[in-house]
């Protein structure tokens, strides 16, 4: 293992940069506990900034500025409305953004493909952890063989190295994706048919994984993904063969509702969500154009003896919660400058198969953002923007 990790290095200092090993870095924060990775963004993004990185950054990335503009916004709303969670996630967005223009700035293809392997390994390691985790779940209830038990109680889910269930689901689609692209890029599989093996024997163990999260909503999500992905990357006969795959496991479903996951609380489950739902609509009507921060939902529950949460588990309602609608405006430009930057990748079709990840990670966080938030988190958030961002692999070819 030691002479592993010694080439691992070895290999890392011979074909990157100083600059690019700051992200290698960043990518193996990942996954880390929530407050370790944020701690490694920030310490990375400050020393960063003390050697003068990001603000060259911010000088070179167009309509970058909207990024300080928008921080600035949530970060003076929150303090307004005492919301001090506002204020700290406020700030600690406005290092996670920087670092992603960081990011942006040296990314390269060697180095995309490089971070890609090792998120598809790292997610290896997880699932041990998680499969550790679970044996612990069944030795709890006494239960000392291997068995397969979906439980109800977030408490009896696995995490991994990821807070909850939830956060832990999407990191699984976001790798089985990752995962997939690798495949899509195969140029023969006949003839590398053991890389082709290896890759699906990861999208395997990590769907494993995903059923032990018990997260219900992470498998449609999934579905659109690759769907999507597969849709953008023009594998047409591919896409209609998993849409029949996916329709006949809809119909046993359908015809079997007791083998479906935490089926007996699947009508609470949603009345709680619509319960939050109505929470975060009567505050977005009182603070339609500023929201009250980051983090509103957990700041403004007790007003209304809502629910207990931490957000409004919608990335339909959250951000205008937090942000209203000037706030959302604000860092718009930025987002627009960066739909624009992938539409000319797309457009000169110099690498379909990278616009399709990155589409189908959005498509992803909008699917499952129907009932739940869960990007909204250091990292998912992280790994999302890092494969959104990933259009600069090309920044010196295509006119943005």
């Amino acid at each position: 293992m030691g002479g592993v990790i010694i080439f691992g290095l070895d290999y890392i200092k011979s074909h990157f940069t100083h600059n690019q090993r700051y992200i290698v870095v960043a990518i193996f924060s990942m996954f880390l506990p929530f407050y370790m990775c944020g701690g490694v963004l920030i310490f990375l993004t400050i020393r960063l900034l003390l050697k003068g990185e990001i603000q060259e950054a911010y000088r070179k990335i167009h309509h970058s500025q909207y990024i300080i503009y928008f921080c600035l916004l949530s970060c003076i709303v929150s303090f307004i409305y005492k919301n001090y969670y506002g204020v700290a996630c406020s700030v600690g967005l406005l290092f996670i953004l920087s670092f992603i223009l960081y990011y942006r700035m040296h990314i390269t293809s060697e180095l995309f493909e490089f971070i890609t392997n090792c998120i598809i390994v790292l997610s290896v390691l997880a699932a041990l952890y998680g499969m550790v985790e679970y044996i612990n779940i069944l030795n709890s209830f006494d239960i000392d063989t291997l068995e397969i038990i979906i439980f109800n109680r977030p408490q009896d889910r696995i995490n991994s190295f990821f807070f909850n269930a939830n956060y832990y689901a999407m990191m699984i689609e976001f790798f089985v994706c990752i995962t997939f692209y690798k495949i899509l890029k195969i140029k023969d599989i006949k003839k590398d048919y053991k890389r082709f093996l290896y890759y699906l024997s990861i999208i395997f163990i990590n769907l494993f994984m995903l059923l032990l999260t018990a997260c219900r909503s992470a498998w449609p999500t999934l579905a659109a993904g690759i769907l999507v992905m597969l849709i953008v990357d023009k594998h047409y006969k591919t896409c209609l063969s998993i849409l029949a795959c996916i329709c006949l496991i809809a119909i046993y479903f359908l015809i079997n509702p007791s083998s479906f996951p935490r089926v007996d609380n699947i009508i609470d489950y949603f009345f709680t969500r619509t319960d939050i739902w109505d929470v975060a609509i009567k505050n977005i009507a009182k603070h339609p154009l500023f929201g009250e921060g980051p983090m509103t939902y957990m700041h403004i529950y007790p007003l209304y003896n809502g629910h207990p949460t931490e957000h409004a588990h919608s990335i339909y309602l959250d951000p205008l919660l937090c942000f209203g609608a000037v706030g959302l405006l604000t860092i718009a430009p930025y987002i627009y400058s960066n739909i624009k930057a992938l539409y000319q990748l797309w457009k000169s079709k110099i690498d379909i198969t990278l616009v399709s990840l990155v589409v189908s990670f959005t498509v992803m966080i909008l699917v499952h953002g129907v009932l739940d938030y869960t990007v909204f988190f250091v990292n998912t958030g992280f790994l999302y923007l890092i494969m959104a961002s990933s259009f600069d692999v090309y920044k010196d070819i295509k006119q943005v």
